[in-house]
């Protein structure tokens, strides 16, 4: 019989991989499983069932111990060598003489064994116990990993304005020239006010029980946002002698579709990037440029860095990626920042793309839905 059939059933409860070498047990099972609701994956080999798991990871596989070729004390210990599936569950089908074999399957790391001939409503008592255990690990898993998501996204987030804060406030003590305190002390409090606003939002996200922020999306002026962003970015640019330059078309004409505080924080993260990666006496660049996409306003942000790797460009957007460029001012770098800018964007429905540019430097090009 084909490894690929399944059996069909209204509603679905979990996934279970039966593997058998017998037809009339794979029916059997199959329909029995289907009945109580649960999609089944069949296989009729060891071999078989390791290329299935890897298309479709089941919450549970009832695999038999008698298979010719490979039986299923290999194919369990195979599995159980796998990272990628060490976690299912296994429970073993075996004859009644075989208890000796079942006893070495549980040591190869299987959950459980049922003796042939079994009784439907046992088989099904335990199936039932092992795929509720195996869900409720993943959703375990599930929340852990939000909540640190979470947690590192709040650390990133909340550095940037911080850093403006701390910068522009040692600017402020010890020189009351550039600048000039009035406009340091706007800074400081436009800064201090994105900073409680992103914790009231990770402490309402983090109420929710981790569950996406919800975005207001609107018809918002992008000149507006890039030029709060920048102003906020200037302090750490001055720090550094490095001259931010923004080329924008009138205010007017420069509107988007957008959440106002996801996009700032979008090109706050990029801005502020731009910053820490650019040497002493060089220049950042905030411009809008042609876009082939009539549908969408494209801004590039350009800096005069050391460029990026091609062997790092293959992990720019990936959570805590450490690249081989560093921060030129000792600044510190979580990794974060690009995945966050690259989810938010997908967001907004938006795309954001890198470019090398020629001798030095490299630029980030973001695309938004024009308002």
């Amino acid at each position: 019989m084909k490894n690929s059939n399944r059996f069909s059933s209204r509603s679905r409860d979990g996934v279970v991989l039966v593997v058998d070498d017998l037809e009339k047990n794979l029916q059997l099972l199959g329909e029995l499983l289907s009945d109580q609701h649960y999609e089944v994956m069949l296989a009729s080999s060891g071999a078989s069932a390791l290329e299935r798991v890897q298309a479709r990871k089941p919450d549970l596989i009832l695999l038999d111990i008698m298979m010719p070729e490979m039986d299923g004390i290999e194919t369990c210990r195979r599995l159980q060598q796998d990272p990628a599936t060490q976690d299912i569950p296994i429970i073993f089908l075996t004859a009644t003489n075989d208890s000796e074999m079942a006893v070495r399957g549980l040591s190869e790391g299987a959950v459980d064994y049922i003796t042939k001939p079994f009784s439907a409503s046992e088989l099904l008592a335990r199936v039932d116990t092992h795929v509720a255990l195996k869900q409720s690990r993943d959703e375990t898993r599930r929340v852990i990993e939000e909540k640190n998501d979470l947690l590192a996204t709040v650390a990133h987030d909340l550095k940037n304005p911080l850093t403006s804060i701390r910068v522009a406030a040692l600017t402020l003590k010890r020189e009351l020239a550039g600048t000039g305190p009035q406009e340091l002390a706007e800074i400081i409090a436009e800064s201090s006010d994105e900073l409680l606003s992103l914790i009231e939002d990770r402490l309402a996200h983090s109420a929710r029980g981790a569950t996406p922020l919800q975005l207001n999306i609107t018809t918002v002026s992008l000149a507006e946002i890039l030029q709060m962003v920048v102003q906020q970015n200037r302090p750490n640019a001055h720090a550094k002698q490095i001259e931010l330059q923004v080329d924008l078309k009138p205010s007017h004409t420069l509107r988007v579709q957008a959440d106002y505080r996801a996009a700032a924080q979008v090109f706050d993260n990029l801005i502020s990037n731009a910053i820490k990666f650019s040497p002493p006496d060089s220049t950042v660049s905030i411009e809008q440029v042609a876009a082939p996409d009539p549908a969408f306003t494209r801004i590039r942000i350009r800096d005069e860095g050391p460029g990026i790797s091609a062997s790092d460009q293959a992990k720019l957007f990936q959570p805590y990626q450490r690249l081989a460029a560093q921060p030129t001012g000792g600044e510190s770098s979580t990794g974060l920042g690009l995945s966050i800018v690259k989810d938010m964007i997908a967001r907004l429905s938006g795309r954001i793309h890198y470019e090398d540019i020629e001798g030095k430097g490299s630029a980030f090009v973001v695309d938004l839905p024009r308002g």
